[in-house]
């Protein structure tokens, strides 16, 4: 079978030569402290390097079990069931099970090609205002869009002007592989925004690491709500993590994965370009998908059972919706996975069952 599923970095993506160095060195260095439970909100020399990095202080940085955790932990810090939230559509599949599992109203504000839709967005908080406003700014997931410099300014300020919180994702930012880097907004919004990131895709999944930037009271409301679920996040993790920015792994690892993935995105776009003309898709400078609405005479229900015949797994699209019915021609394209020969076999299978 041909796995065309999931956003996992590329295992020839990992730095196994660097994590042994990292972990020796966090051993060496605090062993003890290492191994034994950190409590919430982390392990201090990582947290005291993030909030260097993010020129922040140390209580505005949380680190956890992942950004997925994280979110999870403030839809029950700080929502009830009922309450109004705001996610993009499409969005994160799971962002969406987890909202809807904790009972709250749900409401999706369309994606075009360089953020949502700002008239609907206007018009859905003059309905009611949200809790907060879920969006992943940078090379989405699932569509592979980066929202404009405009819209992120608009964002901000429709935030501050309607007092409301924007969780601002960002786990593939450092994917960029061309064009220009655009500034968060949480910069623009420091106050309204809180912003959640991991290394899972920049160094691995396996290291479940995530963290949460923001305002000291928002941060203590989550960290006390996860020090009473799991203490602390897993320890050695973060120390490995932490040795590995220190002994100065992390730029150049970074630079082999942009060498790694970039390729994977061109050859995705020319394959779509020549063979799915009528179909549409965002151009992505980086991350990990392609994000693409099939033309008319494509649906999930059939699509799915054809493809997994024909040796190709893929992922239901319609997941990716608040209302599934929306993402019956949605097709969710992973590149990262799959080298550049890979996912000319991958296209090969896939094209012939399409309607084009």
């Amino acid at each position: 079978m041909i796995n065309l599923t999931r956003g996992v970095p590329a295992v020839e993506s990992y730095a196994l030569d660097e994590f042994v160095a990292a972990f020796k060195s966090a051993i060496a260095e605090d062993g003890n402290r290492a191994m034994s439970y950190v409590a919430s909100p982390g392990y201090p020399p990582l947290i005291e390097w993030i909030a260097a990095e993010e020129k922040v202080r140390t209580d505005q940085v949380l680190i956890g079990n992942s950004s997925l955790e994280f979110l999870h932990f403030i839809s029950m810090v700080e929502t009830e069931p009922g309450e109004r939230v705001f996610l993009e559509s499409p969005s994160y599949d799971r962002a969406n099970l987890l909202m809807k599992r904790r009972g709250l109203e749900t409401v999706g504000i369309p994606l075009r090609t360089d953020g949502v839709d700002l008239d609907v967005l206007e018009s859905e908080i003059k309905k009611g205002r949200p809790k907060f406003f879920y969006l992943i700014p940078d090379f989405q997931n699932p569509m592979g869009t980066t929202t404009s410099l405009e819209k992120r300014r608009a964002i901000a300020e429709l935030a501050r002007k309607y007092d409301f919180r924007v969780l601002e994702d960002v786990p593939y930012r450092q994917l960029r592989y061309s064009g220009e880097d655009l500034p968060t907004i949480a910069s623009m919004a420091p106050e309204r925004v809180i912003k959640m990131s991991s290394y899972s895709k920049t160094l691995a999944p396996g290291l479940r690491i995530g963290v949460l930037i923001g305002d000291t009271d928002f941060l203590n409301r989550v960290k006390v709500y996860a020090g009473n679920t799991y203490i602390g996040p897993v320890s050695p993790t973060q120390a490995l993590t932490y040795q590995f920015l220190k002994l100065g792994f992390f730029e150049p690892n970074l630079k082999k994965i942009h060498a790694l993935y970039g390729p994977r995105l061109k050859k995705t776009l020319e394959i779509l370009d020549a063979e799915l003309p009528n179909a549409v898709y965002p151009k992505p400078e980086g991350g990990f998908f392609v994000g693409v609405t099939l033309p008319e005479g494509n649906d999930m229900e059939t699509l799915l059972p054809r493809a997994k015949e024909a040796g190709l797994n893929l992922t239901d699209g319609r997941g990716f919706y608040l209302n599934p019915e929306d993402g019956r021609r949605f097709l969710r394209i992973p590149f990262c996975g799959l080298n550049e020969t890979e996912l000319e076999k991958a296209f090969g299978v896939l094209l012939p069952l399409l309607s084009r």
